[in-house]
């Protein structure tokens, strides 16, 4: 039989070029120097709060005179400003290409030491830049006459009061969606091709109310900042919760899986896949 003609192999092909991709993506994530992934993700976290921003702002615009599924239906489609500038925008973002950078350790061209920095540079730098944004945007929402401090209050407590395991199911849920718009975006070349991706995986977070660990930072921040009436130790427990979430969905059911059927099913074909293998990832 001739594989030339055989469609299982050319779409085995595709799995494995979208699988190098991820994985040169991962390394070029690595080998970044700390001080280029510190400003990214203390820039992503700062980016991010404009949608937010914008959230708060319709939310407090419309409430109480739409109906309550045409609320949400606005204000999750502004939630996804934020992603959208972020990630078109190439910065590091936690929840995204960051947690598929797990690709590099499992065809070992990087060690779980690189990954363990990348990870806590991005993450604490994600999350002190959505507090810096929280602070501002407290102060000035509700100085510019566009945000309530109600508003904030209200987004916050709806994350507050889920109980420990929604958080961190929901959290699950949030994390697998974000690995698999990193692993679509490979595959889409245009613009708004990637437009449209991000736009229907972050509405989706939005709209299912699934915590997501540096949107979810700033919006129960903004509430505990505004006055809302839980406690510093519910937001570390909820930040908690949302982070572990957030890494099993993205590693274990899209890097894991990606990977295992992606590897198993080339071995069965005889399709090889052929990493680049120049060089080695550089020691931070």
């Amino acid at each position: 039989m001739n594989d030339m003609n055989d469609p299982s192999i050319d779409t085995q092909r595709d799995y494995t070029t979208i699988l190098e991709q991820q994985v040169e993506e991962g390394l070029m994530a690595l080998r970044r120097p700390m001080s280029g992934q510190f400003i990214s993700g203390l820039s992503c976290g700062l980016d991010l709060g404009i949608g937010m921003f914008m959230l708060y702002a319709v939310h407090t615009a419309v409430s109480g005179y739409w109906d309550e599924p045409t609320m949400k239906l606005v204000t999750s489609s502004v939630y996804t400003f934020g992603f959208i500038f972020v990630i078109l925008g190439r910065l590091e973002l936690f929840t995204e290409h960051t947690t598929l950078a797990v690709l590099p350790v499992l065809t070992d061209r990087a060690s779980l030491r690189e990954l363990g920095i990348l990870w806590g540079v991005v993450l604490v730098t994600n999350l002190v830049g959505g507090a810096l944004f929280s602070v501002v945007a407290v102060y000035a929402g509700p100085a510019l006459d566009v945000i309530e401090l109600s508003a904030f209050r209200e987004i916050g407590d709806t994350f507050i009061t889920l109980t420990p395991l929604a958080t961190f199911t929901g959290a699950v849920f949030a994390g697998w969606l974000m690995g698999l718009l990193s692993w679509i975006l490979t595959s889409a070349q245009d613009t708004i091709s990637r437009l449209f991706t991000i736009f229907i995986v972050t509405f989706t977070i939005g709209f299912a109310h699934l915590p997501h660990s540096v949107a979810g930072n700033i919006e129960v921040l903004t509430g505990l900042l505004a006055g809302a009436e839980y406690t510093l130790a519910d937001y570390a427990v909820f930040e908690t919760l949302t982070i572990l979430g957030n890494v099993v969905g993205g590693v274990v059911f899209v890097a894991l899986f990606m990977y295992g059927h992606t590897v198993r099913t080339a071995e069965e074909q005889n399709v090889e896949i052929t990493p680049n293998t120049e060089d080695s990832p550089t020691e931070n």
